[in-house]
């Protein structure tokens, strides 16, 4: 059924191509080539004298195979918390958790409301526009939670009237297979876009594996991934002033779950679906815009677990469904060329479903439904060509209880903003705060319904200085402080007979510094370009719990104090080189710090050839990860695989 829907898809797209006269005249018009789309469309508008990362089209291109989690470890500081291949990423973000990461699509959060996280591995990255990384107190203006920062996922509409296909396909030494396609069509009123995704990943390798005696070479066959999913985005320009967005997303995952290195066989499974519908209008005329969009999201986890070794095992089960509607009001208004005022709403149904939560006499599964609504405003000022200012106010409500007010405030001065090396320098203080997902307070039999919310506040400091000449060479460099105090921070820890249960640490201390730097060296045929990302964090526990806890003063687990991602592409004509280098320290897997798991560092390199023949586009390249073919463990006991060989191909038209 799922098969035939996708069918449909391509064939209604195929249907505009045909019935469209400007697509038909160039169907059939083999003089005519269809373009390559430009991403032109509006983008969210991001907060001024905050600090944030962008990840452009043009290099969400070159990873077209990978997930969100690996395009995320590349070029940001975000540390990906991997459970193995093909299991479950997660991000940690300036020493904060994962549910410390908020997930945005077009303006409307993803993060699961059971979870209170996103699982960073299901995300292909072939759906996305433009990836923007918000950090500490800028994620704030989209809504709460994000104490580490927030990460958008932006489409974007071209209303050019060109139209595009693309097609590619990526194979490894794995045994996975990754296919991408996507086909643009419309004209100056109405746009679509759909793209398509398969991955069918056996995820085998051979492993060393320390825990077992003499080392021994052991082969991971049951990470095994089967995910599809398609992407429909529809837009109509009623007028100048008018836009309408439709966008259906759908995905499904099913996969084998990594065993530890304990033993040899895997005996749990895990599903994961999600159907996510969005709506939006956009008014936008003179100094005054406004957006309000709707979301309709359905997510479906079930999980299967073997209880004995025979060929056919009695399994375990579980399944839980959430429900979410998101209704959004965002708008701006220019008062005058030195004031933007900016204000909206927000408003959240979360409908849970779940055989994991604590029974009821009369069935398995219960439902647990929760409200919120929050409200912001704030003003964005300009006085001068060298200084801004941006404040923001943002008050929650949750089932009725009212939330603590958040504050945030920042300014950036430009110290000289004429001369050939522009510095600049930005202050940025604000506070934030995270609730309890829904598992952490109803999970049977571990649930806590006493926790406390997490809140604390975040001060920052940014010094960035990059060239403003027409030379050859262009370059930047920013460097990060920063510094947040979170009260009552979430944590699961071992509690009775083998089971976690979520409690509160009284006060985290998480600070430390971030340094991005690249050079461009762009001349005749070369282009040259180097980038690196270099952080230290130290986020501890501040107060004991109890004369037992010996967490006091140790670094919070899975949270290197140094990490370093960088790239150097090398590109002379159409072809093009490229190194990737990522660096980890050790981090703790027990909170006393008796136990930890020990610094590594991978390396891969590219090699590319890009070609064109009749206005069709190729691009081949053969690529090698983990070149050293080094072991080692992101999550405890959980293998990596070492070194793969990956071939790809792309199609453009």
């Amino acid at each position: 059924m799922r098969i035939r829907l996708l069918y449909k898809l391509v064939s209604i797209n195929l249907w505009l191509i045909l019935i469209s006269p400007q697509v038909y005249a160039q169907v059939f018009d083999t003089t005519t080539v269809l373009n390559e789309v430009e991403i032109v469309g509006a983008r969210i508008p991001e907060r001024i004298s905050f600090k944030s990362t962008t990840i452009q089209k043009e290099q969400i291109d070159q990873y077209l195979s990978a997930s969100l989690g690996e395009l995320l470890t590349l070029n940001t500081p975000i540390f990906i918390k991997s459970y193995g291949a093909g299991g479950t990423a997660t991000p940690s973000f300036r020493g904060t958790g994962a549910s410390h990461t908020q997930v945005y699509w077009n303006g409307i959060n993803l993060n699961s409301p059971m979870l209170g996280q996103v699982d960073l591995s299901l995300f292909p990255i072939a759906f996305t526009d433009e990836v923007v990384v918000n950090y500490g107190g800028s994620s704030l203006l989209y809504g709460t939670g994000g104490l580490g920062g927030a990460i958008q996922l932006n489409s974007a509409i071209n209303w050019d009237n060109k139209r595009a296909i693309m097609a590619s396909q990526t194979v490894n030494s794995l045994q996975n297979s990754i296919t991408n396609m996507s086909i643009s069509v419309g004209n100056k009123s109405v746009q679509s876009t759909t793209k398509l995704f398969y991955k069918n990943a056996q995820n085998v390798f051979d492993f060393q594996n320390p825990i077992q005696p003499g080392t021994p070479t052991w082969t991971n066959d049951h990470s095994a991934q089967l995910q599809y999913g398609f992407l429909e985005e529809i837009a109509f320009k009623i007028n100048d002033y008018n836009q309408l967005k439709f966008n259906v997303w759908y995905q499904d995952s099913e996969r084998e779950l990594v065993p530890s290195m304990d033993k040899r066989e895997g005996d749990s499974w895990q599903g994961d679906t999600s159907l996510r519908l969005f709506s939006a209008w956009n008014y936008n005329k003179n100094k005054f815009n406004t957006e309000v969009s709707g979301a309709y999201i359905i997510d479906n986890i079930w999980y299967k677990k073997a209880l004995n070794n025979d060929e056919n095992p009695k399994l375990s089960t579980s399944e839980s469904k959430s429900d979410q509607l998101q209704l959004h009001q965002r708008s701006s208004y220019q008062l005058n060329s030195k004031v933007l005022i900016r204000g909206g709403w927000d408003y959240y149904i979360d409908k849970i479903n779940s055989s994991n939560y604590e029974p009821t006499g009369t069935t398995n599964t219960i439902a647990v439904t929760q409200h919120t609504i929050d409200i912001y405003g704030g003003i964005d000022y300009q006085p001068t060509n060298n200084l801004s200012v941006s404040f923001l106010l943002r008050q929650e409500w949750i089932d009725g209880d009212t939330k603590p007010i958040l504050p945030s405030l920042g300014t950036e001065f430009s110290i000289n903003p004429y001369s050939k090396a522009v510095s600049s320098i930005k202050l940025n203080v604000s506070k934030n705060f995270h609730a309890p997902s829904l598992n952490d307070r109803y999970w049977y039999p571990v649930g806590n319904p006493d926790l406390l919310p997490e809140e604390g506040w975040t001060y920052e400091a940014t010094y960035a200085l990059h060239s403003n000449t027409k030379s050859a060479w262009q370059w930047s460099y920013e460097l990060t402080a920063f510094n947040s105090i979170i009260h009552n921070w979430i944590v699961w820890k071992p509690a009775i007979s083998n089971l976690w249960r979520p409690e509160n640490l009284k006060k985290v201390h998480s600070r430390g510094v971030e340094q991005v730097a690249e050079i461009q060296y762009q001349k005749n045929d070369w282009k040259v370009q180097l980038f690196t990302s270099l952080s230290f964090v130290k986020s501890e526990n501040m107060e004991a719990a109890d004369e037992l806890d010996n967490s006091v003063g140790k670094q919070l687990i899975y949270t290197p104090v140094g990490s370093f991602q960088g790239y150097l592409q090398i590109n002379y004509k159409k072809l093009y080189f490229i190194v990737e280098q990522q660096a980890y320290g050790k981090r703790y897997t027990q909170t006393d710090g008796s136990e930890y798991l020990p610094p590594y560092y991978l390396t891969n390199l590219c090699l590319g050839k890009q070609f064109t023949f009749k206005k069709n586009h190729f691009d081949v390249k053969a690529r090698v990860e983990n070149i050293f073919n080094y072991h080692y463990q992101s999550v405890a006991r959980k293998p990596m695989p070492g070194r793969v060989y990956q071939l790809s191909f792309t199609y453009k038209l």
